[in-house]
């Protein structure tokens, strides 16, 4: 028997449960849609940060042609950034063949708290929701790690785990192959497939739906919500744990 471990906010993680886990990490509004945005868009890799300073000073070690830094601090592009934490401002265009350096309020730290310990870490999104299952739906033990808002559990977080938690008991008939944790369970009954307008208005209506348009960003809602439109899912590979990065790519 498998498990699956929901966790609501990355300060929540039991630290054995990322023992040889495959981690999936969530931050719908907005980081990991952003992300498989970028990976979509051909980003060559990404390098989530945990400070904005981080992000600077990595940048010199790298070709100024070849990098871009992207990211957020209280849902709004940083100063001397490159790119914001909008979905849709990240285009084969822009984004392609280049090192994308990331850092966010929640997400990026989310991916961290992810890397201390799992064999795995894939980004998921409404998105990706569906690639996402493809990857995982094999794999024993499976921790779902939601980023929140300011330590804070988020409703649009808790909502595609519910999405993912549903699709893999549904995979394959397997409704008894997973044990799930308490909060899996509760996350299971927020969710019903919604049609795409139902979807829409859940993230209008949650944490992070409301502060984006509070700031003038509800376009990006509607951008995330577009469940199942993209086919790749975001890999980390953690090649450089000593400095507390993780580079993350499609593999």
């Amino acid at each position: 028997m498998g498990t699956i471990t929901v966790y609501p906010i990355p300060s929540a993680v039991e630290a054995q449960t990322l023992s040889g886990a495959v981690a999936v990490v969530i931050d719908v509004l907005r980081a990991t849609s952003v992300l498989t945005f970028a990976v979509r868009s051909g980003v060559k890799e990404i390098i989530p940060v945990l400070n904005v300073a981080d992000a600077k000073q990595l940048r010199q070690q790298f070709p100024p042609e070849s990098v871009l830094l992207g990211g957020e601090r209280f849902g709004l592009p940083i100063d001397g950034f490159d790119l914001g934490n909008s979905p849709q401002h990240y285009t084969p265009e822009v984004v392609g063949g280049k090192t994308l350096i990331f850092t966010t309020t929640n997400g990026t730290a989310a991916i961290h708290a992810a890397a201390k310990g799992t064999k795995t870490i894939f980004l998921a999104s409404f998105l990706n929701a569906a690639a996402v299952i493809e990857r995982i739906k094999n794999e024993g033990n499976i921790v779902i790690l939601c980023a929140g808002t300011d330590g804070q559990e988020t409703e649009e977080d808790l909502l595609l785990a519910g999405c993912l938690t549903a699709r893999l008991i549904r995979q394959q008939g397997l409704q008894r192959f997973y044990r799930l944790n308490e909060t899996a369970e509760k996350v299971l009954q927020l969710w019903q497939e919604p049609a795409a307008a139902d979807l829409i208005r859940q993230l209008r209506q949650s944490t992070g739906g409301e502060n984006l348009i509070r700031i003038g960003l509800e376009a990006d809602i509607g951008v995330a919500a577009q469940i199942d439109s993209i086919d790749v899912v975001p890999t980390a590979a953690i090649l450089c744990e000593e400095a507390a990065r993780t580079y993350v790519r499609f593999v």
